[in-house]
């Protein structure tokens, strides 16, 4: 009995023994790649910033380095032109955690009652108005002309119900006017707990919130600003304008892309307002060269480097994220989650983040071209990682650099979106600068340029004169513009809306001609006419000193009348 009892046992272990040891092979990579975490090395090559640490001590605690990195001196006082505005309106979050966040991180009590109601925009408010009264075909006929009507001024005459908006925002668009201009315009960062994603500090709920409040306080001092021109306020409206460009370089200087991009969205609603809209009232001299000269004052634009800076913080918190699977039981997970989650497993952290640092400073130091080289080379790595090529996948130091530069070149294309649009703006701010000059020449002379009309203004343009004539755009050798007067234009109307400086595919020499181009040229958007460098259409001057941006898709006649002066309406 004993004998049968040890060789079954024998036969067991035999049989047991080879199954074991193939579950034991077969758990290894489910260990290495779902359990196994490198130590992370603390360095500026891996993680940037050498602190704080998370309170497991694994990992660095991005949303407190952030804190301690951007959070100005004057964060807690008056010259935080943001905590005048939460003082006297509150803030815009319905989570009570965050909200008590945002008072404390600026010293104020949560427990105050706001002073004032929330700033709403013109449009906001007549939609809301015309939805209280569904049978008013009036309201709602209104609504719709003011939400969709391009015109550069207004009066109650126009909009009666306007005069209870304008009432009730004035106040608050006069504080927000004031705190534009303290030293620094700082909203904190907000999170609900230490893991939660440095992504949704950034761009989560009361980011979101911010971006969408910066545009309404856009639109109602664009608003305020048009009905000023309308009284021929001038002086007033050009405080609402610089007002705006004030928020537009605050907005940008908050953080990321986002961030970025919507203060040149607003940035663009400023340049659309002319200060000579009013034929009634016509700008004065002094009140051109005011606005000149606060604009010129207004401190650089953010720049796409700066941007960067942020999203490469929350860039490196991320891939923390994604190796010590951080996000799970944050969100609810979804297929692509995991995913990267276990492409996470398939690398070294410090080596990954080594590799994100590297490439987010080409793309901070680079430019577009430097963008579309590293686009190639990353469209050329994907295209060799195949089944059929499995090598490069074998070492993790070349699996993990192979996975980061995959990750990186999703991003690209929205730096890339991002550069274009800081350049568009700054053709903006040139033609604007054009076309302003072009207005004080017709002060002093009683007529626009007949001949050389860029020699002619150069007095009013200052020392660096030719900088003005260069859209960062388009392709220039030295001592060429590409932008240009339209000659020969028939049954011409001296109007605001009249279109007086345009971009043109064909550079043309400063010093030779006149810097025009025939009516029929203008009449085409294409290689012998209107063009530059940006997708999608040109910027153009207009008589009133606004600059606009004109899609190439243009209905001809509509635009014909933008060129002779006859629109009643801008573009």
């Amino acid at each position: 009995m004993t004998k049968r009892k040890s060789f079954f046992r024998g036969c067991v272990l035999y049989c047991c023994l080879p199954l074991l040891v193939l579950a034991l092979v077969s758990a290894l990579p489910i260990y290495w790649f779902c359990f196994h975490t490198t130590p992370l090395r603390v360095s500026e090559e891996t993680t940037f910033v050498l602190g704080p640490m998370t309170s497991d001590g694994k990992r660095i605690d991005y949303f407190l380095a952030m804190e301690e990195r951007y959070y100005p001196p004057e964060m807690q006082t008056d010259d935080n032109g943001y905590r005048l505005i939460v003082r006297a309106m509150g803030v815009n979050i319905d989570n009570e955690l965050l909200r008590l966040q945002v008072y404390e991180k600026l010293g104020l009590d949560p427990n105050i009652e706001p002073m004032m109601k929330p700033i709403e925009g013109a449009c906001t408010f007549l939609h809301r108005y015309a939805r209280e009264r569904p049978d008013d075909e009036a309201a709602w006929a209104l609504q719709n002309k003011f939400s969709f009507s391009t015109s550069g001024m207004w009066t109650f005459d126009d909009f009666p119900m306007l005069k209870e908006w304008y009432e009730e925002n004035t106040a608050g668009l006069d504080l927000l006017a004031e705190a534009v201009r303290k030293p620094t315009f700082f909203i904190p960062f907000v999170r609900e707990h230490e893991n939660t994603p440095v992504a949704e500090a950034m761009v989560g709920m009361l980011a979101i919130d911010t971006v969408q409040q910066a545009r309404e306080w856009a639109r109602a001092l664009s608003a305020r600003a048009r009905y000023r021109l309308g009284i021929g306020n001038i002086d007033e409206a050009i405080d609402d304008i610089i007002t705006i460009h004030l928020l537009a370089q605050h907005t940008g200087k908050q953080g990321t892309l986002i961030y970025g991009l919507v203060g040149i969205a607003i940035e663009g609603m400023g340049r659309a307002i002319g200060i000579g809209s009013n034929p009634e009232f016509p700008s004065a001299k002094k009140q051109i060269e005011r606005l000149i000269a606060e604009l010129d004052a207004l401190q650089p634009r953010v720049t796409v480097g700066e941007m960067l800076e942020r999203e490469r913080l929350g860039g490196l918190a991320a891939l923390q994220d994604m190796y010590w699977w951080n996000n799970l039981g944050y969100y609810d997970v979804q297929f692509l989650d995991w995913l990267f989650l276990l492409m996470g497993r398939m690398m070294d952290i410090n080596i990954a983040m080594a590799r994100m640092n590297e490439r987010y400073d080409m793309m901070i130091t680079g430019t577009m071209s430097d963008d579309n080289m590293l686009l190639g080379e990353l469209e050329d790595l994907i295209d060799s990682w195949h089944l059929l090529n499995p090598l490069p996948l074998v070492t993790v130091h070349t699996r993990t650099n192979r996975i980061i530069d995959v990750m990186m070149a999703l991003s690209i294309p929205a730096v890339q979106a991002t550069r274009e649009a800081v350049r568009r703006q700054e053709c903006s701010e040139n033609i604007q600068r054009l076309t302003l000059a072009l207005l004080l020449y017709e002060i002093d002379n009683g007529t626009l340029p007949e001949g050389d009309w860029r020699e002619a203004i150069k007095p009013y343009l200052g020392e660096n004169w030719e900088r003005y004539f260069r859209c960062p755009s388009a392709r220039l050798a030295e001592g060429e513009t590409n932008y240009a007067m339209i000659g020969g234009v028939p049954n011409l109307v001296a109007s605001p809306q009249q279109v007086l400086v345009v971009e043109v595919m064909q550079p043309q020499r400063l010093d030779e001609g006149n810097g025009r181009i025939s009516f029929e040229q203008a009449m085409e958007f294409g290689q012998n006419g209107l063009g530059g460098g940006h997708v999608g259409g040109i910027n153009v001057g207009l008589r009133s000193g606004a600059v606009r941006f004109i899609n190439a898709n243009i209905n001809s006649e509509r635009w014909r009348s933008f060129l002779d002066g006859t629109a009643t309406t801008l573009p």
